[in-house]
């Protein structure tokens, strides 16, 4: 039986935005940029269409704007309606809820609505993720390994070095019953593991199950007022439920503050990194969209620097990534800086460790140097100028 006839998907975006304003002021943490030309949305949906899942739903809080502009009906994901399909986006839940005036023994509409999306897709098995876990992965995969082990859920994670997380992060990693196996005991935050303990096993929130056991879970969490990721439904009935490991190996990035999102934009500029996320059996998709090749003048000066379509170069940039419609006039330095949509950089400026949102504008002489560890940010559409002498 082929995947998209037996798996359907729900991507919960309702995922922890403070540590990325102003970045997330107006979009979902999926709406993110990344990469000159895509969306932190691409990789989750890209991962579906390598698995040819065909129904999805995606349930986003908050501002939804730029990523319903984004994905729209999901054509280049192959989620355009057909029967027994469709990308499903289902927005504005906290809208709803805060209206809402439930019975006892009812629940709320964000978790209906996920349980009667599965029950409509007719499909065998769901598969559950969110977008701030950077990867690209074989679903097919992990279904197969799902089938065979007969456990009640399949959790997909990643051994990293216990720095990959860092000291606020809130996610949860998995003990095993015996090491070197995959029946998982428990998930904890990564500061409640032994300190000795240097490899750690992340969970990437995401998780297969079978349609019956995701509507248990689902309403087993609306009546105890469970709210998280996937990982945090799952520990909450480990006792009940069996639950296996599944082990990615590929590139793998948590976005979950700046300082994470401008190094996985940086690490796209090691040629290692960017074949580990994109070359991999499965493309990477994002919405077309066709421009004029970007102009570089004699005085340009670029080296090591990823840049899309439509930009006009005539001063350097040197390890940056600068997405579309960019302008970087004579005499203008861009080092170690990522350069949204849309920007303009005027003459004698010099930006290092800089994070620049779509739409700004930078002044001629304006000087901004951030560090690796704390890029400055400046928020979308603003502009920065030089404050000339009284």
């Amino acid at each position: 039986m082929k995947t998209n006839e037996q798996l359907c998907a729900v991507i919960n975006l309702d995922e922890s935005e403070p540590q990325l304003m102003p970045l997330t002021k107006r979009r979902a943490v999926a709406a993110l940029p990344f990469g000159s030309r895509y969306r932190l949305i691409d990789f989750p949906l890209s991962s579906l269409y390598s698995a040819e899942v065909t129904s999805v739903a995606l349930f986003v809080r908050g501002s939804a704007r730029a990523l319903l502009d984004h994905v729209r009906s999901g054509y280049p994901w192959g989620m355009e309606s057909t029967v027994g399909g469709g990308l499903f986006i289902h927005s504005g839940a906290e809208i709803k809820e805060a209206l809402e005036s439930l019975e006892p023994g009812q629940i709320s509409s964000y978790y209906q609505d996920q349980i009667d999306f599965v029950e409509h897709s007719k499909k065998r098995y769901v598969v559950v993720m969110g977008s701030k876990m950077l990867c690209n992965v074989d679903l097919k995969a992990v279904l197969r390994s799902h089938i065979e082990s007969r456990s009640d859920v399949t959790i997909v994670y990643k051994n990293v070095p216990r720095e990959f997380c860092s000291q606020e992060s809130i996610d949860t990693c998995l003990t095993f019953e015996v090491e070197g196996e995959n029946k998982v005991t428990d998930l904890l935050p990564a500061r409640e593991l032994p300190k000795e303990e240097t490899k750690i096993a992340i969970g990437m929130g995401i998780a297969i199950m079978s349609v019956e056991k995701f509507i248990e879970l689902t309403r087993e969490a609306a009546n105890n007022r469970i709210k998280g990721e996937i990982n945090v439904l799952i520990r909450h009935s480990l006792k009940e439920n069996t639950v296996d490991g599944y082990e990615y190996t590929g590139y793998l990035k948590n976005i979950e503050n700046i300082s994470s999102y401008y190094q996985a934009n940086m690490d796209l500029l090691d040629e290692d990194n960017y074949n580990a996320l994109f070359y991999r059996s499965q493309p990477v998709i994002t919405k077309v969209k066709n421009g004029a090749p970007t102009y570089y003048s004699k005085e340009a000066d670029i080296s090591n620097s990823q840049l899309a379509s439509d930009c006009v170069i005539d001063g350097t940039v040197e390890d940056s990534i600068i997405f579309r419609k960019v302008l970087i006039e004579k005499t203008a330095t861009v080092k170690n800086s990522l350069i949204m949509q849309g920007c303009k950089i005027a003459q004698n400026a010099e930006l290092q460790y800089v994070i620049l949102d779509k739409g700004v504008k930078i002044g001629p002489g304006v000087q901004l140097t951030g560090t690796k560890e704390n890029p400055i940010v400046i928020q979308k559409n603003s502009e920065i100028t030089v404050e000339k002498e009284s």
